[in-house]
């Protein structure tokens, strides 16, 4: 009988030892468990910062090529802006040197002057002038045009039996645009 004593004794203590050795190793499957639990969750968290992290980074690039844009488009219509001040700068001051040439041509035309000088005279003022209108410099008409204050620059009125009131009888000095904005008004006689 003491066989089958030790025997059930030895099973028992066997099956004790297992059940440790099972419940140990659940404690220590458990443990694992929770570990790679709250890794997971610390990489989740981590991962869900990078996410923002990047979203703002992304948006933050989008706002800074958006002020780039911004930046390079102004620096262009700024550049754009010089060069066209510079250039109406330059046809403002080149103007009475128009009118000088016109002046210049009327007198000797009365003068009945027909020399090569005066041809020659005539080329250079007409090249100059083909050079302003390719620059975008154009005359505003004034004779016999209605007298338009945005245009025009009333230096005094006349009666007149030819043209209505409120027209243009006679011009005193041309006006010019350049590309359609005014820079010289000109200086008309508008009829009563």
């Amino acid at each position: 009988m003491k066989k089958e004593e030790i025997t059930e004794k030895q099973e028992k203590d066997i099956d004790k030892s297992k059940t440790a050795k099972s419940t140990r190793k659940k404690d220590t499957q458990s443990r694992k468990e929770k570990n790679l639990e709250k890794k997971i969750q610390a990489l989740e968290k981590e991962n869900a910062e990078l996410k923002e992290n990047v979203e703002k980074l992304q948006d933050q690039l989008l706002r800074k090529m958006a002020e780039f844009d911004n930046y390079k488009r102004r620096s262009e219509k700024e550049y754009l802006v010089n060069i066209e001040m510079a250039s109406r700068e330059l046809i403002e001051e080149l103007i009475p040197v128009i009118d000088d040439f016109e002046r210049s041509i009327q007198h000797a035309e009365k003068e009945d002057d027909k020399s090569p000088l005066l041809d020659g005279v005539k080329l250079v003022y007409k090249n100059l002038l083909n050079v302003m209108k390719k620059r975008g410099l154009t005359e505003i008409e004034a004779i016999g045009k209605e007298f338009n204050p945005d245009e025009h620059n009333a230096l005094m009125q006349m009666d007149s039996d030819d043209v209505e009131s409120g027209y243009i009888v006679d011009q005193h000095a041309k006006g010019y645009k350049l590309k359609d904005r005014v820079i010289r008004h000109s200086q008309v006689i508008v009829a009563k």
